[in-house]
């Protein structure tokens, strides 16, 4: 059977119906698996979406000591989500650069952040889990984290909360969040 057209499927309904509003169900079946395959009423919804997605395929290193696992995915014009792993391999490192060599991420974080006042770093907290916790310490501690993307490089900071807290060998940070910022806010 051919695939109906959205006129055609009104034109059904309308023949269908009789005047006191009453449908047979097999009408109504056949009327729902026409509005399902119709193209035209299912793709209206997203031919205007550009989307885009980035994913490491294995973890980036720094050459100060940390490994980056990442995931960016969005629509143009309006928001992503950004999740990342980042595992600390030396003690006292907080700047780390990562090499991602691709325009492409850096040309859609262009589309939602780089009209607005924040500019393009980010900062936000994130909770530093500890690879082994002794009894005398705290099993994860809160740090700020600050991101930023190049043509060709994450740069990430971390700062802990206390002065002379560093990292350490060990410690991980697994965090995702969505970024949406209208123009001019």
């Amino acid at each position: 059977m051919a695939v109906k057209t959205k006129t055609q499927i009104i034109a059904d309904i309308n023949r269908k119906i009789i005047t006191n509003g009453d449908i047979k169900a097999v009408d109504t079946n056949a009327i729902l698996r026409d509005i399902l395959d119709c193209k035209e009423l299912n793709e209206q919804s997203t031919t205007n979406l550009s989307i885009f997605s980035f994913q490491s395929t294995t973890p980036l290193i720094d050459n100060k000591g940390g490994r980056l696992s990442y995931s960016l995915r969005g629509i143009v014009d309006s928001f992503v989500n950004i999740t990342f792993r980042i595992a600390i391999l030396e003690n006292n490192v907080n700047n780390l650069t990562f090499l991602h060599n691709d325009v492409k991420i850096l040309e859609a974080l262009k589309t939602i952040i780089e009209d607005s006042n924040i500019g393009s770093d980010i900062d936000f907290l994130v909770k530093i889990k500890r690879k082994q916790s002794t009894s005398t310490s705290n099993k994860f501690r809160i740090g700020s984290l600050n991101f930023n993307c190049t043509e060709k490089e994450f740069l990430i900071k971390i700062e802990s909360q206390e002065l002379n807290d560093n990292l350490f060998n060990g410690d991980q940070i697994f965090a995702s969040f969505s970024i949406h910022c209208p123009k001019d806010f």
